[in-house]
């Protein structure tokens, strides 16, 4: 089914698993589309008038002519009208306030109102197309952290936020960008003042109260080759006290704001490892870090699962269960159930007593896993890389990556 306004043009295609809508329209997009429903009307009204298949495939000299505009369409807009590309790696996801998903990519943001997906990217204005982070303010306003800083929505217009910008002309940081990029918004919040704090891949972190930045953390961690500490900040967490935690890949451990002085905590205070990736808070008040490091025995750190209760941490490794580190992504379910996503190695889930591999019904289990997310009806969604983006309802998993491209 298509119909359309000047804005936007909807389409249901035969191949896909879902609706999909883009707009503003390029012309000769239109001009297929427009094709698509007029073939499917002259099949309606013959089959209503009685008449045979046979007959409906005489195409008009106007059907015609939009058949041969279709075969004219650039590639560019042909690739508007399908899933996640598969050459995509999506890096985060966020539910906003109308119960849209928006997805970060190294292609941009994929926006989905649970009946279509729109890729935004920086032919539509966006300020990079590398995006790592999603929040909304107060105000409904999106903030996209990128690969160059801050982008701030408003839904029509976007407007780049430079950070303090941080020089990559170093010999050691210019080896290893964009892997260490101080320029790079890793994650964000909105904490309960208004101000938005960012983790940055180099830089440490910033308090933004929509003036100006200020800076933090930037010399905590180990010093890199260039002496200088280039702080990671891999996630930023906001806790039901207030406290701010932030959580540091190079070496820093974590971090805890509690609106006047920082507290830092690292393996001697009783976390199994310094690097840490992921953080996150469950019902019942115990916050979750998930590190990097793998295990003593495969000749790496001795790093697995840790959460705290307010007291003291707690450490779970493979004794408990645990298949291995690098745990990129945590997430609490509608029913408690806590979800694991790893960067290297499958996606688990741990009720509290077992850890177990997330297994789909054909045998699949996903690995690469950067993000795990509920939806506005309580599904599970999770992505990464290789252009990973699915959907599990409880029973079976929707794969929306487009294979092959």
């Amino acid at each position: 089914m298509l119909w359309g306004n000047e804005s936007k043009i909807e389409l249901f295609p035969r191949n896909c698993p879902q609706e999909f809508q883009y707009g503003p329209i390029p012309e000769s997009l239109q001009i297929h589309m427009l094709y698509r429903f007029l073939s499917l009307s002259v099949v309606l009204f013959l089959s209503v008038s009685g008449f045979s298949q046979a007959q409906t495939s005489i195409p008009s000299p106007q059907t015609e002519k939009l058949r041969l505009a279709e075969q004219s369409l650039s590639a560019e807009a042909q690739d508007r009208i399908k899933l996640v590309r598969a050459a995509d790696s999506i890096w985060c996801g966020f539910l906003d306030k109308e119960g849209i998903l928006w997805f970060g990519s190294n292609n941009g943001v994929y926006r989905y109102d649970g009946v279509a997906f729109v890729n935004l990217s920086m032919k539509d204005g966006l300020c990079n197309n590398q995006v790592f982070s999603i929040i909304e303010d107060r105000d409904g306003t999106l903030w996209f952290g990128t690969g160059n800083g801050l982008c701030r929505y408003d839904r029509t217009t976007f407007v780049h936020v430079p950070i303090p910008w941080s020089g990559i002309s170093g010999t050691w940081l210019e080896k290893t960008y964009p892997i260490v990029n101080p320029n790079q918004v890793m994650c964000m919040l909105q904490d309960r003042d208004g101000d938005i704090w960012l983790g940055t891949s180099g830089a440490g972190a910033y308090r933004y109260d929509g003036e100006q930045f200020v800076s933090y953390l930037s010399d905590e961690g180990s010093t890199d080759a260039d002496g200088l500490h280039n702080n990671i900040i891999h996630s930023i967490l906001e806790d039901t006290a207030g406290d701010i935690w932030f959580t540091s890949i190079n070496h820093g451990g974590v971090s805890r704001f509690d609106g006047k002085s920082f507290t830092h905590y690292s393996v001697k205070d009783g976390l199994s490892d310094d690097m840490i990736r992921s953080s996150y808070q469950d019902s019942e008040g115990r916050i979750w870090f998930g590190t990097h490091g793998k295990f003593a025995d495969s000749g790496e750190r001795d790093g697995g699962l840790d959460f705290y209760d307010g007291k003291s941490f707690t450490q779970l490794k493979r004794k408990d269960g645990l298949l291995r580190g690098h745990i990129m992504s945590i997430h609490e379910d509608k029913e408690g159930l806590l979800w694991f996503g790893r960067g290297v190695g499958s996606m688990f889930t741990y009720n509290g007593k077992d850890f177990t591999p997330f297994i789909a019904q054909n045998g699949q289990e996903f690995d690469g896993i950067m993000f795990i997310m509920d939806d506005a009806e309580g599904r599970i969604w999770f992505g990464g890389k290789k252009g990973k983006l699915l959907r599990y309802d409880g029973k079976s998993v929707t794969d929306f990556s487009r294979k092959g491209s």
